[in-house]
């Protein structure tokens, strides 16, 4: 049986690199012939997106109020500040891509054909199954080819179509889309997605059966990641990781919290993009690191403060102290939201509103939050097989 995989790959995202990494590892840790199906990803430019340029309005309206003007003009400045970044800095943004081409080429097996998003209604494809996940493929924020992540390209081959920890992301689909997203959930033979409410969007707009999992990297264990992936640097200080990607001010106060009161030597923050530092004693930025460093970093960190949901994943996967920080305006928080609803690990969450919050503890019961995700990883392990094996097709 030979299984190709349509997920985001080669857009110089950590979490959207090694879930791809993870994704092919597992289907053929089971003994299948799985591969990621080198696909052209298109960004979608969202800073000028209506789809997200309205809610991030409106939130900013519904929690600040009078202070919204204000906050939307710093999402403004912050979204300039970025794009004048990326147009400067080419030369350093062309040398980190080639770490992340490194990884998928070396790291992950794919298909030896590179398809065009908007050739697959036309080119042969080899595959006898296909599996759509994970990331947020399914998030129309992301993409202008919803269907060929929903998979409805291979309808012509008569293949099994299947999602795995598919990403919708977002509180709801907006309404011009619902149709489209229902027809969508029904091409699919069997569906299961990354989070909670991802789930209840399914059942709302389709008769679809829905099944949580894991998302694919916490079914590659640590030791896995350890031996298989992650190049440790050698830090011989005690250090906190930050890893943001809205570029929060606050977190690196957090994080220089956290590191005094956990007696820490040193604060390293992962870049995410490229904008020079001036001079600090007390943080080292790092901007060429690959996801094999990234996991490394994680791996020997004392403690990780992050915004993103796989650092927040990558965390727990390998019983890291942590603290998450959300920005409540955001409308792509049931992600992070999810696993730590799953694993009851809500108070590490602190939300960026101003307060100025620092944990309340430091410490994890990681033998509690290991036991369930065992639990999870079974459920999840059934479902693949289960999947692959029920001798159904569309």
């Amino acid at each position: 049986m030979k299984i190709g995989i349509v997920t985001y790959v080669k857009c110089d995202n950590y979490g959207a690199e090694l879930q791809a990494y993870a994704m092919q590892y597992i289907y053929n840790k089971l003994g299948y012939d799985a591969e990621i199906i080198d696909l052209e990803k298109q960004n979608k430019d969202i800073s000028t997106s209506v789809s997200t340029i309205v809610p991030a309005i409106i939130n900013r309206f519904k929690i600040y109020k009078l202070k919204a003007p204000f906050k939307i003009i710093q999402l403004i400045l912050d979204v300039l500040k970025r794009k004048r970044a990326a147009e400067r800095y080419q030369l350093e943004i062309k040398k980190k891509h080639v770490l992340f081409t490194s990884f998928f080429e070396n790291k992950i097996k794919h298909s030896a054909r590179h398809y065009k998003l908007k050739d697959v209604y036309s080119v042969d494809m080899p595959y006898d199954v296909y599996v759509a996940g994970s990331d947020q493929i399914w998030n129309y924020m992301h993409t202008d080819y919803l269907d060929v992540y929903f998979l409805m390209f291979a309808n012509r081959f008569h293949a099994k179509k299947i999602s795995y920890a598919a990403s919708i992301s977002v509180p709801d689909i907006p309404f011009h889309l619902q149709e489209k997203y229902e027809t969508f959930f029904e091409n699919m033979d069997h569906i299961a997605v990354r989070e909670l409410n991802g789930a209840n969007i399914v059942k709302k707009y389709s008769k679809k059966e829905v099944t949580v999992v894991l998302d694919p990297t916490l079914l590659v264990t640590k030791n896995e990641w350890k031996k298989d992936v992650a190049h440790e640097i050698c830090k011989e200080e005690k250090y906190v990781l930050v890893y943001t990607l809205s570029r929060s001010s606050y977190i690196y106060s957090l994080a220089k919290n956290i590191s005094k009161q956990i007696g820490a030597n040193k604060i390293i923050n992962i870049k995410s993009d490229f904008v020079p530092e001036k001079p600090n004693n007390e943080i080292e930025h790092l901007y060429q690191i690959g996801p094999t460093e990234w996991v490394g970093l994680i791996l020997n960190a004392a403690y990780m403060v992050t915004d993103s949901f796989h650092g927040t994943i990558f965390s727990i996967n390998f019983n890291i102290p942590f603290t998450t920080l959300l920005n409540p305006s955001s409308n792509m928080n049931n992600r992070v939201l999810s696993i730590l609803q799953i694993t009851g690990l809500e108070d590490r969450i602190i939300y960026d509103n101003g307060k100025n919050e620092y944990p309340t503890t430091f410490f994890i019961d990681y033998d509690r939050v290991n036991s369930i995700i065992d639990t999870w990883r079974e459920k999840s392990w059934t479902y693949i097989e289960a999947t692959l094996n029920d001798g159904e097709k569309s």
